[in-house]
């Protein structure tokens, strides 16, 4: 008798436990009212009066039965076409448009130096003297023959009406002027080799010669660089080749100066990747009007391509399973769930690919985990926000301004809720 008391005991205990459980919290309502409880149907009204949900119609609804509990509130937004930012980035170095390294044709030692480290020199200008002496004297002997040569042709002409001189004579003499003639030009050559001049305009750089200095062929006298433009060589990826063009627009910022872009454009585009980077090698021209950049200097560049055209949702929409991302979409008041791959993430929207998913679609934003397959939903339309006014320069807000007006974002939480 005893033991059946205490049977009857726990029993109480154990269904007053279960009453209160279920007075707490809709959740054992939800399993004991759903058609797969095993609760005999004459309980079923008790243990709807018991659950803790303001409507008991709603308690027995289960998530996959949405017809028997209110459709769910959602916001959306269209699906909207967009295009994908492809950019690319890398880090180039700049030299300049041309550079050549000035060494003298002959051997000799420096006599002069006609200009100083920096200084910006024209095409042909004088940069260097070596010592000519020597070529001085054989330019004027070789004038001096020159003379003799010709006074000796007219003496033969002005004989050979008198037959003095034959005709052979006359033209073993008029051969000997022309070879004094070259004997001339060739010691004028040599002269002008003992000047050292500009190949080209541009910059000189830092000269480590002082005159008395012995110099030959392999000695490099200065370098000149013409930096009026710049030539910025990075390497592209072999992903962006195929989109690669000559005049196609850089943008390119030194390293050392951030903030200040400078607008350039492809020059020059190799003709075969590097094997071991899987690079291209690439060139753009930079104006250096300014004379503010230097070759060798680092730069950040940056290519802009056309991207291809993908829809965007809100970055809210997306959601996540073990098959991958999906999307809620919004028809004729049912939910459907339809799968995309996600091509970019910015900051307003997310790009994606998908079968289903067509432009204009609704899309849910807000309301997506109370969602199910066909469910029903009913859309909730945000009002229209006024635009926000305009602070003055001081950026401090009118007077005139009403001191009650809501912020934005809660005029947007009111209307939601």
């Amino acid at each position: 008798m005893a033991l059946l008391r205490q049977i009857a005991a726990t029993l109480l205990v154990l269904l007053g436990g279960l009453a209160l459980w279920t007075w707490l919290s809709p959740v054992p309502g939800r399993y004991l009212l759903s058609e797969n409880s095993p609760l005999p149907a004459f309980a079923r009204p008790l243990v709807a009066s018991l659950s803790s949900a303001d409507d008991p119609a709603k308690v027995g609804a289960t998530p996959q039965d949405g017809r028997r509990g209110a459709a769910p509130l959602v916001v959306t937004d269209a699906a909207v076409p967009s295009v994908t930012r492809d950019r690319l980035r890398a880090v180039g170095t700049a030299e300049a448009q041309r550079t050549v390294a000035v060494r003298p044709d002959v051997t000799g030692i420096v006599a002069a130096i006609e200009v100083r480290s920096g200084d910006a020199v024209e095409a042909g200008q004088v940069l260097m003297r070596l010592q000519s002496d020597a070529e001085r004297v054989a330019v004027d002997r070789a004038r001096i023959a020159l003379a003799a040569a010709e006074d000796q042709v007219r003496r033969y002409r002005s004989l050979a009406n008198s037959s003095t001189v034959t005709s052979v004579q006359i033209e073993e003499v008029a051969r000997a002027r022309d070879a004094a003639a070259l004997d001339l030009q060739s010691a004028e050559i040599a002269l002008a080799k003992r000047e050292v001049r500009a190949p080209i305009a541009g910059r000189i750089g830092i000269l480590d010669l002082d005159v008395g200095a012995l110099v030959d062929g392999s000695t490099t006298l200065a370098t000149v660089d013409d930096r009026s433009r710049l030539r910025i060589v990075f390497s592209t990826p072999e992903a962006f080749v195929a989109q690669l063009a000559v005049g196609q627009a850089v943008s390119v910022e030194p390293s050392a100066r951030n903030g200040r872009a400078f607008q350039g454009a492809i020059s020059a585009i190799d003709s075969r990747l590097d094997q071991a980077s899987r690079t291209l090698r690439t060139e753009a021209t930079v104006e250096n009007t300014d004379d503010t950049l230097r070759p060798g200097q680092s730069f950040s560049v940056e290519i802009a391509f056309r991207g291809e055209s993908f829809l965007s949702v809100d970055p809210l929409a997306i959601q996540w399973e073990r098959a991958g991302p999906f999307v809620w979409t919004v028809a004729e008041e049912r939910a459907a769930k339809k799968p995309v791959r996600i091509i970019e993430r910015n900051v307003d929207r997310v790009l994606v690919a998908s079968e289903t998913l067509r432009e204009g679609d609704a899309v849910v934003t807000e309301g997506v985990q109370q969602l199910r397959e066909n469910a029903p939903v009913r859309v909730q339309t945000l009002p229209d926000l006024p635009e926000t006014p305009a602070l003055p320069p001081s950026g401090v807000p009118s007077a005139s301004a009403p001191s009650d007006a809501a912020p934005v974002g809660d005029r947007r939480a009111e209307a939601r809720s």
